[in-house]
């Protein structure tokens, strides 16, 4: 890459380290300020907004790219507005839980924006360079560590009034200077074998995700592990990039893979096993988006949410104390179901368009593991069934939206498939509570 190329991504990578941090940062000062019994729902509230929303505002970084500068500025404008209620939050000295969702809502939202816009033009303007994505994907690891570490009002402040500066500096810039200039590939009509490519890089995220908590959880702890391991996954992820570039993908990735197999299958040989496990886990990083980008050219940030978006089923499985291995099964139980009922819907519904059926099967994904997970380990109340339904129903309708291009198609398919597969996995269960 030349020296423009390298000043940019070095520029988004700085940004990733200090929007990751200041998110953090903020959410643990206000767990350090209020007791609030219910405070995993506000930090879940986060990383499921952080998180599950990328595939949507990727999609919106992939329409909006050529003013791709409007993005970094929202987001830098809903990372200052929860900052500034956590703040007045805590100097009125009132907490209610409702105040503390508000702050999660919009950091939450402005995280997802960011690493999107970031993911989309490091992509494009580097000519999805590995070693770009490496290193724009490896400052977040490092973000969160210091900002779980040493959070404190001065470093939170600090680290925003660094975003919006650099924030301003990039939209100040006259559209010509501004780098990249992609076109939207829509994924209408893509072949069964971009899907196929698509499901199963998200399927590899997904276990990479829980195979990076297994070696972490053994880690032996203490006053500074979270920075250490912060610092091993960063350098992970900015050495796959480097290992694409020298060996290609084909042979860095097989490389990588072996060695994760073989350090899964020696973890008990001590800490230098897990902390070589951590790294070359995190070796795959930059390899998976490489790849998702390859396979979606034109839809880099929605192929950056994609990613982004499978990584929650570890992080709540770390969460909650629970190994992969544990809930696997349950996993399975319901999202296999919830599938094949929802296809059949779209399929009773005259829907044959392969891209149309494959989308269904990608949001499934995307919605169906993290609601059971939640609802198995935090709350299996009507209520929290009820509220994360409609919120599914929401966030589909959105997803459809952009394959079939009509918002009354793309709501009856939400509402009818999604109406379908919870009525039937409730007569389902009520006929096993008759029998048993």
């Amino acid at each position: 890459m030349n020296t423009k190329k390298w000043q940019l991504t070095a520029t988004n990578a700085v940004l990733h380290f200090l929007v990751d941090g200041v998110c953090v940062c903020c959410l643990y000062m206000l767990s350090d300020v209020f007791s609030v019994s219910s405070l995993i729902g506000v930090f879940m509230t986060y990383n499921v907004l952080a998180f599950l929303t990328q595939p949507l505002t990727g999609m919106l970084a992939d329409r909006f790219f050529p003013r791709h500068a409007v993005l970094l500025g929202l987001s830098a404008a809903l990372l200052s507005a929860g900052v500034a209620c956590a703040s007045a939050f805590v100097w009125a000295g009132s907490g209610a839980l409702w105040q503390l969702i508000v702050v999660a809502v919009l950091t939450g939202l402005g995280n997802s924006l960011f690493h999107v816009w970031g993911g989309k033009l490091t992509a494009v303007a580097t000519g999805n360079d590995a070693r770009a994505l490496g290193t724009f994907v490896s400052t977040g690891a490092l973000g969160l560590a210091v900002g779980v570490l040493l959070h404190s009002w001065w470093l939170l402040y600090a680290m925003l009034a660094a975003i919006v500066v650099i924030s301003v500096k990039i939209m100040i810039l006259p559209p010509r200077h501004r780098d990249g200039t992609s076109h939207s590939v829509a994924l209408c009509g893509a072949t069964w074998m971009t899907w196929v490519v698509v499901l199963l890089l998200m399927g590899l995220v997904m276990l990479r995700s829980m195979v990076g908590e297994v070696f972490s959880a053994d880690i032996v702890r203490g006053s500074l592990t979270v920075l250490v391991i912060g610092a091993v996954a960063m350098a992970g992820k900015m050495m796959g990039g480097w290992l694409v570039r020298w060996m290609g993908i084909v042979a860095a990735f097989a490389l990588v893979v072996v060695a994760v197999v073989v350090l899964l299958l020696f973890r008990s040989g001590g800490q230098g096993v897990l902390w070589a496990g951590l790294l070359a886990v995190n070796l795959t990083m930059a390899m998976t988006l490489y790849l998702a980008n390859a396979a979606m050219p034109g839809r880099e940030g929605l192929a950056f949410g994609l990613l982004a978006a499978t990584l929650m089923p570890g992080y709540m499985l770390a969460q909650f104390g629970t190994t992969a291995s544990e809930a696997m099964p349950g996993i399975l139980l319901t999202l296999v179901p919830t599938i094949v009922l929802e296809l059949l819907v779209l399929w009773l519904l005259r829907e044959k368009r392969a891209d149309v059926l494959w989308a269904a099967v990608v949001v499934n994904m995307l919605t169906n593991i993290p609601l059971n997970l939640y609802v198995t380990y935090v709350s299996g109340s009507f209520g929290t069934i009820l509220t994360a339904e409609l919120l599914i129903v929401v966030v589909e309708a959105l997803w459809y939206m952009y394959f079939v291009r009509s918002v009354r198609t793309a709501f009856i398919y939400s509402v009818l498939a999604n109406g379908v597969s919870y009525f039937t996995g409730l007569l389902v269960q009520m006929l096993y509570l008759y029998i048993m």
